[in-house]
């Protein structure tokens, strides 16, 4: 029981985490570009930390302790933890791709 709410408080942590990393390092820049900021920095680094944080916090949260995403004695991942790393890479990829585009629609290339 005690796992389990400690798996779940960690989650929440790695949700705000992301939240927190998206709204500083994703939504910071875009708000610069709207307001015409002549030079945009950004990280590429959050662009993996923010999916992996939600994807991962959302599913310690959903499941908790029961979440069999790692084989600890082979040091591998399980088909849970597989499907949870593709839908980052997924998210990865969608998030990228999307805030490029709205960069170019304000005129940043």
């Amino acid at each position: 029981m005690l796992q389990d709410i400690k798996a779940r408080l960690g989650g929440v942590a790695l949700v705000i985490l992301g939240l927190g990393l998206g709204w500083f390092f994703v939504l910071g820049p875009l708000q610069q570009a709207q307001q015409g900021v002549a030079e945009i920095r950004y990280s590429l680094k959050a662009f993996l930390a923010v999916p992996a944080c939600l994807i991962f916090g959302i599913a310690f949260v959903l499941v908790g302790a029961r979440l069999n995403y790692r084989d600890a004695a082979r040091k591998s991942l399980t088909g849970t933890g597989w499907f949870l790393l593709v839908l980052v890479a997924i998210a990865t990829a969608v998030g990228f791709w999307w805030v490029q585009q709205r960069f170019a629609a304000l005129g940043y290339s």
